[in-house]
């Protein structure tokens, strides 16, 4: 007998396909739906939605709408608005977001969690649906090597490394919360995969209000995050870098996708970053330009990287002159924000520990 999940569990995971259907054919004509009390109703749900998504929360607790089908039509919605907007790290925190949801339900959810779960110790069929669509094949506890390899790769946890794991004929050894946490990072991806949507012209002009407010208020949410780029916060790695740079000495590759990954994260444009390359000995512009749009998502592609943390930049050799603040942050990011939140002050620099080897002068 085919499963068919409730409407409850539909608005919970609202990417499934059980879900989508009977959205598109309740609101077939979105153009006609924008235009009348309800659409506008469902389109508030859907910037709180968004609202929600790029707000920082260290718990969050997902907002829920009045009826199961309002949740999955603000879901769309959503979706469809960011894609008006079309900024790539909007559409990043939105995308965390609904995975970070489903994972919460997932989790919490006790009613889904045991209703269908039988003695013999099988999946629910809840899960199976989830897991199926999504292309993700977990058994109770193992995954084929190459499903899970594939799965893991944007993930630096080192307990994922598969050097870590246990491996037995082809499986992978995974418990019960890993489960979950590689289910949440596949719907991320397929679901950033999916996006920005091909959205009409005539309907990004009925959303251009709402899209305008959700794109202004996300900048003034990074400006707070951020502020105006200061070298005087960069943490001592980026300092040498730039330091570097403008001595006219060639970065390494890791060197500069680190920088430049880094002043994209803490928002300069394009061309100030591809300017400060310009001392470089073998400085071309269109290479420079075709590398720094490609690490900061703006020329094509869909990947938009991340600054690499503190524990990559020692593997690198780009960890320097670590100071005092160093010691208690893990993330370059992390520093810059400590940093620019806090009185200007000269950080102490870390006493370097003598070779045991070295004489003394």
């Amino acid at each position: 007998m085919e499963f068919v999940p409730s409407g409850k569990e539909l608005s919970h995971f609202p990417f499934l396909k059980k879900a989508q259907d009977p959205i598109r054919s309740r609101f077939a004509s979105l153009g006609s739906l924008l235009g009348t009390p309800k659409g506008e109703a469902l389109v508030l749900h859907a910037v709180t939605r968004i609202q929600e998504a790029v707000t920082p929360k260290k718990t969050r607790v997902p907002e829920v709408c009045d009826s199961p089908e309002d949740e999955i039509a603000a879901y769309a919605l959503a979706r469809i608005i960011a894609s008006c907007v079309n900024d790539k790290q909007l559409i990043d925190r939105l995308t965390r977001y609904e995975a970070e949801r489903a994972y919460y339900f997932l989790v919490n959810e006790e009613e889904w969690n045991s209703r269908y779960v039988q003695d013999e110790g099988e999946y629910s069929r809840l899960w199976t649906a989830i897991s199926d669509e999504l292309g993700i094949r977990i058994a109770e506890d193992r995954m084929p090597v190459p499903d899970y390899v594939e799965l893991v790769a944007p993930l630096h946890d080192d307990r994922y490394r598969l050097i870590n794991r246990h491996v037995v004929r082809g499986f992978v050894a995974i418990n019960k919360d890993e489960r979950y946490e590689l289910l949440r990072e596949r719907i991320r991806v397929l679901l950033r995969r999916d996006l920005p949507h091909r959205v009409p012209k005539e309907i990004c002009e009925l959303l251009a209000p709402r899209a305008a407010e959700i794109k202004k208020a996300y900048q003034e949410q990074m400006l707070r995050q951020f502020g105006n780029v200061e070298e005087s916060a960069f943490p001592p790695c980026m300092q040498a870098l730039i330091t570097a740079l403008a001595a006219g000495t060639n970065l390494t590759h890791a060197g500069r996708f680190s920088l430049t990954a880094f002043l994209h994260n803490i928002g300069m444009n394009t061309a100030g970053i591809a300017e400060l390359y310009a001392r470089s000995p073998d400085f071309d512009i269109e290479k420079t330009m075709y590398q720094v749009e490609h690490i900061t998502g703006r020329g094509g592609s869909s990947t938009e990287y991340t600054t690499p943390a503190c524990a990559a930049m020692q593997t690198t050799g780009l960890c320097v002159h670590r100071d005092v603040l160093c010691e208690k942050i893990s993330h370059p990011l992390s520093y810059y924000k400590v940093k620019k939140s806090r009185p200007l002050k000269p950080v102490p620099v870390k006493p370097q520990v003598a070779d045991k080897d070295q004489k003394n002068p």
